[in-house]
């Protein structure tokens, strides 16, 4: 492998852009693969480790091994690249098409470009390939929202804190000024990221800048998502999916592979084994840069790992599947003995009856770290939120598709928060049950989350409006897609709350902001809350 170091592309407005740029030993020419995004170039040294989740080119190595000339850039205003970092913005999107033509330019070029790397570098695809440059042949899309208000900050307008605390300090302010030690390096980026996003609370035409245009896309993509991408990436690829409007179009979505549950890898470092690029990714790209006939376009457009089932790849015509049918779960006040919660009330597939709503208070006084309650060192998830769980299933159960959560609430302020998860829990045998119980009263069932949604009331409307206190509201509450097998004996539980926790929810926890007051969820005939879940028979 051959490297060109610091090569200088001048971008339409005069702005210097700066890439490395490796090649396979040889004469080439060569089709080539860019990568690029608000992360320094010059760290490539890094091992592609959890600790290190920006490192997510992909090994170049094997990349120009296998005859592909490869390109890392600096975005605008970050690494070495001259200009203002602007969150993705208009100017950003620019030098994609300027750093493309040119790559097309070069004597080592075949004049055929695609783009590789994982999430903020997928983002970037999604908004070159908008704008159509003449030689990007074909995009591979792994990891990579298409909108970066709905699906990484401000989810159902409720601020992804945990989120972009992390990402933007972490992997790109810190990471370019402190993070090889004393003294901090100049020249890092500047941008208060943070600061732009909070000014912001509201989708407008800054952040609709920053959404890629889906349906101007013409050429042909894959898109290979995880359903564990909950919060950042994997509603936006599903949707970018649907939008497209070619039929070069292929859609995988993954919920954990042989090679993954043999190795411990997760996503990031999946996207670094040879094993895995050579089934998953590579044929993409030998097949629209190089010309392999080597069927990728000759399966059905959508495969798919129903998680929890085993990991066998699916075939499907589209997504969703038309197939599944939406069944709706009535939340219901009566008690389902399941779980320590607020309610423990229950999920039924029959319409309720009169009853009295369900009334919480918020803020919870017991909570401890956002609305997780920890007792004796051990946290509490549900305690202090509203649970609504099905009985034990007595077969195994398959959603797969979009998921809604129709709510019928009333709360003495003017605006609230609703956080929603679907959880499964774990059938778990007496003898088990009994020895836990001895050991530790208070260790909680076990449970897996499978996906989650949010929404502020005020957002139900756009532009925003605030509710009326005391009034009785429908929302249509959108929880992100899954496709998820519920195992016989255990149970569906939703979860409702106005509040996340870094403990239960990790880094894809959200901002609690002043709320204090009482809502109700009700749940009578005349107001029939309830789940829709797309079941596969």
């Amino acid at each position: 492998m051959r490297t060109l170091k610091d090569e200088w592309i001048t971008a339409s407005d005069g702005v210097r852009i700066c890439a490395d740029v490796y090649l396979p030993d040889g004469d080439g020419p060569f089709p080539a693969l860019y990568a690029v995004a608000p992360y320094p170039k010059d760290l490539q040294r890094l091992p592609a480790l959890p600790a290190f989740r920006f490192i997510e080119t992909g090994p170049l190595d094997y990349w120009t091994g296998h005859g592909y000339a490869v390109v890392v850039g600096d975005q605008r205003g970050t690494g070495r690249s001259a200009g203002r970092f602007e969150l993705f913005g208009p100017a950003e999107q620019r030098d994609l098409y300027d750093t493309i033509e040119w790559i097309a330019a070069r004597p080592w070029s075949t004049g055929k470009v695609s783009m590789i790397g994982e999430s903020a570098y997928s983002v970037n695809q999604w908004l070159a390939a908008a704008q159509r440059p003449p030689h990007l042949t074909c995009a591979l899309v792994y990891n990579g929202f298409t909108n970066l208000y709905h699906d990484a900050v401000y989810h159902g307008g409720v601020y992804s804190m945990g989120f972009l605390n992390f990402w933007s300090t972490d992997h790109i302010r810190a990471s370019a000024t402190i993070g090889g030690g004393i003294p901090p390096r100049p020249g890092g980026v500047t941008t208060d990221i943070i600061g732009m996003s909070l000014d912001r609370p509201v989708y407008d035409d800054w952040w609709d800048q920053r959404a890629a245009k889906v349906e101007d896309i013409d050429i042909p993509v894959l898109n290979i998502a995880w359903w564990h991408n909950i919060g950042v990436h994997l509603r936006g690829q599903l949707d970018g999916y649907q939008r497209l409007q070619g039929t070069d179009k292929r859609l995988v979505v993954l919920a954990g592979s042989d090679i993954q549950e043999r190795h411990f890898l997760d996503s990031q470092e999946l996207y670094y084994q040879p094993e895995f690029l050579d089934a998953y990714i590579r044929p993409w790209y030998d097949h629209w840069l190089k010309g392999v006939d080597n069927g990728v376009m000759d399966s059905p457009p959508v495969r798919l790992q129903v998680a929890n089932s085993g990991g066998r790849l699916r075939e499907e015509s589209e997504w969703p599947p038309r197939r599944a049918t939406a069944t709706a779960f009535y939340l219901n006040p009566e008690p389902a003995g399941a779980v320590d919660s607020l309610n423990d009330g229950s999920l039924t597939t029959t319409t309720p009856s009169a009853g009295q709503p369900t009334v919480y208070d918020y803020p919870n006084p017991e909570w401890t770290v956002g609305t997780t309650v920890i007792t004796d060192g051990i946290p509490q998830p549900t305690r202090g939120i509203l649970t609504f769980t099905t009985p034990p299933l007595d077969r195994d159960t398959e959603v797969t598709g979009k998921i809604t959560l129709v709510l019928y609430a009333e709360s003495d302020q003017t605006d609230t928060d609703f956080h929603v998860k679907i959880s499964e829990q774990k059938a778990v045998p007496r003898l088990t049950q009994a020895l836990m119980h001895r050991v530790a009263k208070n260790v909680p069932p076990p449970s897996a989350m499978v996906t989650r949604g949010w929404l502020k009331a005020s957002h139900r409307t756009h532009p925003p409006q605030p509710i009326e206190p005391g009034s009785i509201v429908r929302y249509e509450i959108e929880v992100w897609p899954t496709s998820y097998l519920f195992r016989k004996g255990s149970r569906i539980r939703l979860e409702i709350a106005n509040g996340d926790s870094a403990v239960a929810d990790g880094l894809i926890h959200h901002y609690y902001g002043h709320q204090a007051g009482r809502n109700l969820i009700h749940h009578d005939a005349d107001h029939p809350s309830h789940l829709i879940l797309p079941v596969i028979h």
